[in-house]
């Protein structure tokens, strides 16, 4: 059987050994050949508005990037560099110990190593502009020396390279198929939980004619996983394409993730295509500990070491590691000894993850002015995985399940480790972009997906199932009950007007409340019969939920109570749409726990009729790198949140903190949101152009004593939209401040 510390360390453990040492080391590699960063920042200007969103206009496309680096760096230095020291494998010396898990998986599939060797071997392009994106971020520390980094004090264009590869693998090594258990974060079920909504809608269903589309990532609030919202706009007056684009993206990335131009936008909604796989491997040679059966021969892995420095309370201790690797890609797990001595272990790799180059994708996305530019750079599946939601102000709307799919045999079961010895288990190419589930323009006149099946994204005009290999599509059978929400509200929209789309995104109607509580007057009734005294004892409760709406308001004490009862019976972990066995089939007992959801609220609360705007709450505790490490105070200021749990079916989607009460060691009674809408917006496309309403959760400043730390959370709470500033002169008539990158802000 694998422990977990060592699936959870990725590659095999051989040998570890520390000493403790008395300081920091900080990353101050030889600086490669830089830009000139004054001549850079004299090219771009950095508008804000009244939210202290950046709006960046740069002459050319390195002058833009670089502005949007400094940009970052001046909102939120602290994350930024918190991404970056994950992803150069050096969170354990930061953090301590529980950054282990990451650094390991980093070191054993080598992305400093492969990152810093690979730029050299990038276009010229990309190395420019990943190349301008540090020389803000630098520019920015040159000009704040107040501004102390934790680890990084000087950015390199490599790193960026190793920024996409490790966020990617953070990502995606759940798609091998290990256990949540061993994810290379501490918590799974957080994970588990980041999703999206996204959904499209064209013109015969709109009051204008114009197509509708709406953007609401769901990802965690903290970490290196939360959005950043900006405006990015090359003017052209430094040659070059002129191009203007607004959205948003992560901290550390060059580049926005989602968003629109003049023409056209998308969303990102993430999917589970099967783009990672492991192999059993055989070290079975007693005198070749290295050798591993291939082919009816022998192959020969390699075995490196490496030291990872992790932070204790007083100084520092190194640890080594030793490493080992095939051609399937890094040892990740020993499954057993064999009799002779020999290990069988596991090798994963995933597809992808060292030939890709997302920010060439990206910017020819940015770029693109019609569906056939758009199409042509979604079909280099530089990005491994998402759902792709479109529309243009041609009146196109377009859903495609794209991922890196590779091509395999499909007379193996490729849900399980495989034969590594094996040559027939050898990926074949990849799948490409005609290959993959898709929609266009459906007659039913929507597009929607929740995380859920791509063969359910519409009416009537959905993907074939049996036209796809069973390895593609990891998430056939998922039937959210947002995706069926999503489904009945968009059947049963027309004349839609913009203001009506943005509010739709806000609805609080429980899918799981409406559908499923009136079965249980019918249970109480059966109840009564078999266990009176029981049936007495839930009939309040029930009798509350059923004369409830089945929405969720500020003032709604049912809502507090369904949310409590639906943890009982589906626990308190994502996806949590399957009932837990103790209750499946056994009416009773989901009345029972119904009246321990009521007792459990009057424990903590003193009623069990407790407000859902009371209880659910907005609040900010700075610099959190890991959601579990997030503390909450409920004395100190918050705002009402009214988004509900996603897997009940509410799509104003919002996961919290459970309540806490341990004497003499945490009081936080209040549940705060931390994973939900990481970003909203609703986009309207009309000949002249694109219009736009949105909002990211906090605000765009990290600092927390700035106006901008928290004033975006007071929109969230009131479940409404800002107006995007989108032309150069929207940008400059609104700007409440505009400067050059250095100048004060």
């Amino acid at each position: 059987m694998v422990s977990n510390w060592q699936l959870y360390a990725a590659p095999l453990l051989l040998f570890m050994g520390w000493h403790v040492l008395g300081s920091a080391t900080f990353a101050t590699e030889k600086a490669s050949p830089s830009l000139n960063s004054r001549a850079l920042a004299a090219e771009v200007t950095i508008h804000r508005d009244q939210y202290g969103v950046p709006h960046i206009i740069g002459a050319t496309d390195e002058s833009v990037i670089f502005g949007y680096g400094y940009a970052q760096a001046e909102d939120y230095f602290w994350q930024l560099e918190d991404s970056y020291i994950l992803a150069l494998g050096r969170y354990s010396e930061v953090v301590g110990p529980k950054g282990l898990n990451s650094d390991l998986l980093n070191r054993s599939f080598e992305i400093v190593r492969s990152s810093e060797r690979d730029f050299a071997a990038l276009d010229a392009v990309s190395q420019s502009l990943y190349s301008a994106f540090v020389a803000g971020i630098n520019f920015y520390l040159e000009q704040h020396p107040e501004v102390r980094p934790r680890l990084i004090r000087h950015f390199e264009p490599w790193h960026v390279l190793a920024y996409y590869r490790h966020i990617a693998l953070e990502l995606t090594f759940r798609f091998t198929g290990l256990s949540d258990d061993y994810m290379p974060r501490r918590n799974p079920q957080i994970w588990a939980a980041t999703g999206s909504n996204g959904w499209a809608l064209s013109g015969s269903r709109t009051n204008s004619g114009n197509p509708l589309l709406l953007a609401n990532p769901h990802m965690p609030w903290f970490g290196f996983a939360q959005m950043f919202e900006a405006h990015l706009m090359c003017d052209g007056s430094g040659g070059g394409e002129p191009w203007n684009f607004t959205g948003a993206g992560f901290y550390g990335s060059p580049v926005l993730a989602m968003g629109h131009n003049d023409r056209l936008g998308w969303t990102l909604v993430t999917n589970q295509p099967d783009i990672a796989d492991t192999w059993r491997i055989r070290f079975s040679d007693p005198d070749n500990p290295l050798a591993y059966e291939y082919d009816g021969d022998w192959r020969q892995a390699e075995e490196w070491q490496d030291t990872i420095r992790v932070r204790k309370s007083r100084g520092w201790e190194n640890r080594q590691f030793t490493f080992r690797k095939t051609h399937h890609g890094p040892i990740v797990a020993t499954e057993e000894e064999t009799p002779s001595g020999g290990r069988t272990m596991l090798a994963a790799q995933i597809a992808g993850l060292f030939e890709v180059v997302p920010l060439r994708q990206s910017l020819r996305m940015i770029k693109s002015r019609n569906l056939a530019d758009f199409r042509s750079a979604l079909a280099s599946l530089q990005v491994l995985y998402m759902n792709v939601l479109y529309a243009d102000c041609d009146g196109n709307t377009w859903f495609v399940y794209t991922g890196r799919v590779p091509r395999r045999n499909p007379a193996f079961d490729w849900t399980q480790p495989v034969e590594g010895s094996d040559p027939a288990t050898e990926w074949l190419g990849n799948h490409g972009l005609d290959e993959l589930p898709q929609v266009l323009n459906p007659g039913a006149g929507f597009l929607q997906n929740c995380n859920s099946t791509p063969f359910e994204v519409t009416d009537g005009h959905n993907p074939d199932r049996a036209e796809f290999p069973a390895y593609m599509v990891g998430d056939a059978d998922r039937r959210t009950r947002r995706s069926l929400r999503s489904l009945e509200m968009l059947r049963g929209m027309s004349n839609v007007t913009f203001e009506e789309w943005q509010q739709a995104a806000f609805d609080t109607e429980v899918y799981w409340a409406r559908h499923e509580l009136p079965q249980f007057a019918h249970h109480l009734e059966q109840l009564s019969h078999d266990n009176s005294q029981l049936a007495k004892r839930v009939q309040p409760y029930l009798d509350h939920l059923l004369a409830w709406d089945a929405r969720i308001t500020a003032d709604s004490t049912a809502a507090s109570l369904c949310h409590e009862w639906y943890e009982q019976l589906y626990g308190i972990t994502y996806p949590g749409e399957e009932m837990r066995s103790l209750y499946q089939d056994k009416p009773a007992k989901q009345l029972e726990a119904l009246a321990r959801a009521a007792d459990r609220l009057q424990s903590l609360h003193g009623t069990w009729q407790v407000p859902y705007g009371e209880l659910y709450r907005i609040q900010r505790p700075p610099q959190i790198g890991d959601l579990t490490d997030a503390r909450f105070e409920d004395l100190a200021p918050s705002l009402t949140s009214l988004g509900g749990h996603g897997p009940m079916g509410v799509i104003f989607t919002q996961y919290y903190t459970p309540s806490l009460q341990i004497p003499w060691v945490i009081s936080q009674r209040k549940r705060y949101g931390i994973v939900g809408t990481s970003y909203m917006a609703a986009w309207d496309f009309t000949p002249e152009g694109v219009r736009g309403a949105s909002l990211v959760p906090f605000g765009t400043s990290g600092d927390p004593d700035s106006p901008h730390y928290f004033d975006q959370a007071e929109l969230l709470s009131g479940q409404r939209m800002k107006p995007e500033l989108f032309t150069k002169d929207e940008v400059r008539k609104a700007a409440a401040y505009s400067y050059h990158p250095g100048e004060d802000y």
